[in-house]
């Protein structure tokens, strides 16, 4: 059996011209190999019961920067070489798509959803030149929706992936075989720091933190900018 990839993945914001909190639409979250999965899971339960006393979830909406920072730095220089954080971001306003219709903006949230496992892979690949057969996607099941007469998102990113879409322009290729579960953050500890992910960088684009430190403080721990869609944008 070969290796295994999990990718952990929450959103932050609204994709909706309209929403009042901000204009970028974001995913975030992590990759990892399987066997340090429940490493990184369990030891975001540790700091969280040592910050806020409790086995039960905290939401990244509830917690200040300096905590968010602060689990992020532990956890990022406990598993060096091991936990590696991804964005993909959106600037809603450059969007044309029908804001009207639950279906077009499912469909958008696919496709954003595909580009993040496509930079995690980019960046596996980049990291480590080792192979990987299977790929775990967790998603928070609040982003389950099912769309008629259309693939699943476990589907359509195996199809992506082999280049089976007429199409298909990107050079990310794999053969891996993608599975895809959907996670009540209340008992997964992964979609829990995946949102401390996303509520710290979220909070930072869409201007609720004034004077944020993130940018340089994510910079320092050696995480990414996001990949900036539909076009890159300065921010």
């Amino acid at each position: 059996m070969g290796e295994t990839m999990a990718i952990y993945i929450d959103d932050t914001g609204q994709l909706h011209p309209n929403y009042t909190k901000g204009q970028v639409f974001l995913y975030a979250g992590f990759w990892t190999s399987f066997e340090k999965m429940n490493e990184i899971k369990n030891f975001y339960g540790v700091l969280r019961y040592q910050i806020f006393h409790t086995h039960d979830e905290v939401k990244g909406s509830t917690m200040n920067e300096k905590t968010k920072l602060k689990i992020i730095r532990r956890i990022n220089n406990k598993f060096s070489g091991d936990f590696h954080p991804i964005f993909v971001a959106v600037k809603v306003s450059d969007l044309s798509i029908d804001f009207g219709s639950k279906q077009s903006v499912q469909l958008h949230k696919n496709y954003l959803l595909r580009r993040f496992v496509e930079t995690a892979i980019q960046d596996k690949r980049n990291k480590c030149a080792d192979r990987f057969d299977f790929v775990n996607v967790y998603i928070d099941d609040q982003s389950k929706t099912r769309l008629p007469n259309y693939d699943s998102l476990e589907r359509y990113l195996n199809k992506s992936a082999k280049h089976q879409y007429s199409w298909n322009k990107y050079p990310t290729q794999s053969k891996a075989k993608f599975t895809v579960s959907y996670e009540d953050s209340k008992y997964d500890n992964g979609i829990q720091l995946a949102d401390v992910l996303a509520n710290a960088k979220g909070r930072y684009y869409n201007g609720t933190q004034q004077n944020s430190n993130v940018k340089n403080k994510f910079k320092l721990l050696g995480i990414n900018a996001p990949l900036k869609l539909p076009k890159f944008w300065l921010h």
